[in-house]
């Protein structure tokens, strides 16, 4: 049974210009082995600039996809983010004067039941675009070992060879090629697709100059089978996934709680997500591209204390935000239109508190097992 997806946008404010539906299964591939599913929008906001103006303005990509449920499959969840990221890379990569190796583009919104929980590995990898795979259980990489039966089964670097077509930076191989051209060359010997990445780890490069001479060096644009995987979308999430519940003697409120996106007999817990790009020049420019600070690879305690991205509560229904990137302000390497989404309002969710006193989801006044996320966001060329 095929999964599925359904976005809708007004054709008042927006036009599609691009429609891309992904199913996730690819045959031979034992990671990419499930009919889940995701659909991409390229949507145009229409405005009374004109036409040549237009061509200019930002574009917003919209994603909506569904991951694996399966608590024990990682791999496949982590196989599906990557081939979702490469799919969103291919559609919004925009050109840039300083050449393909500098990633441009347009900004994204992904939503969705991802069936991870917050700081778990896989949501780090999304929040902070690096992972290592150094022989975690793959039933420990969503977070939801705790409330299903684990497998010891271990996720390894090339965990999806490379019939995948897939590199370790969540790109398609075939795209890199194209957009670098006969430049690209693996650093080692042709390899059937069939065989592990792990056995015969690949990192394709291209002549750069060195400085002063007229001599070149290669230097590596992408790997398969690193140990290490990535993408260059450096997401914030709308969501902070604490609260404040329980108010003192003063009526301020002390003790931090859990958000809940979904509860049924054997979860009360958040699993469903709104992440967006804040800033295109900032996330594809420097901070992907540098070190992590000491704040930025915080252990999981330490990022649930600060609630992420220093997010206000204002109200206690439709919740209006103030919230500062985690994206730094270095200078890009290029010069390029930095289109930025900034997160003015969201719809707050309940409580895991709260969820146990309304009970299990659905029930006779939710249709569904889950909640609504909503956000609202402006979109401007700064």
């Amino acid at each position: 049974m095929h999964d599925g997806c359904a976005t809708f946008f007004k054709k008042s404010s927006f036009e599609c210009e691009a429609e891309v539906p992904v199913e996730y299964f690819v045959p031979g591939v034992a990671s990419l082995d499930r009919d889940n599913v995701a659909l991409l929008l390229l949507l145009r906001p229409k405005s009374c600039l004109p036409s040549a103006a237009q061509t200019q303005a930002a574009k917003l990509c919209v994603a909506n996809t569904h991951l694996l449920f399966n608590p024990r499959r990682g791999d496949v969840k982590l196989a599906q983010l990557m081939k979702l990221f490469a799919e969103i890379d291919q559609l919004t990569y925009r050109p840039c004067a300083a050449g393909p190796q500098h990633h441009n583009h347009h900004p994204v919104l992904i939503c969705g039941d991802m069936n991870i929980e917050p700081f778990s590995h896989l949501y780090n990898f999304i929040r902070r675009g690096k992972l290592t795979l150094d022989g975690q259980p793959m039933a420990k990489l969503s977070g939801q070992e705790r409330r299903w039966r684990c497998s010891k089964r271990l996720i390894t670097p090339g965990f999806l060879g490379q019939h995948a077509g897939l590199t370790d930076e969540s790109q398609y191989v075939t795209v890199c090629q194209q957009r670098l051209g006969e430049m690209v060359s693996p650093s080692s010997d042709t390899v059937v697709d069939d065989v592990p990445c792990e056995a015969t780890p690949l990192s394709y490069t291209v002549p750069v100059p060195r400085a002063n001479t007229g001599d070149s060096q290669e230097k590596p644009v992408f790997t398969q089978g690193s140990g290490i995987v990535s993408h260059k979308f450096g997401l914030d999430s709308v969501y902070t996934h604490f609260m404040t519940d329980n108010a003192d003697k003063a009526g301020r409120r002390t003790k931090l709680a859990r958000e809940v996106t979904t509860c049924h007999t054997r979860a009360n817990c958040t699993v469903d997500y709104i992440f967006y790009t804040p800033s295109v020049s900032d996330v594809n420019h420097s901070e992907n591209d540098k070190p992590k600070s000491p704040s930025q690879t915080a252990d999981r305690g330490e990022e649930q204390s600060s609630t992420s991205n220093s997010a206000e509560l204002l109200t206690s229904n439709n919740t209006s935000v103030s919230q500062q990137s985690n994206v730094s302000d270095a200078t890009a390497t290029c010069q390029i239109s930095d289109y930025r989404l900034t997160l003015i309002a969201r719809l707050q969710l309940l409580s895991n508190k709260e969820m146990k006193e309304i009970r299990q989801l659905p029930n006779k006044f939710i249709s569904s097992d889950h909640l609504i996320l909503a956000a609202q966001f402006i979109l401007t060329s700064s």
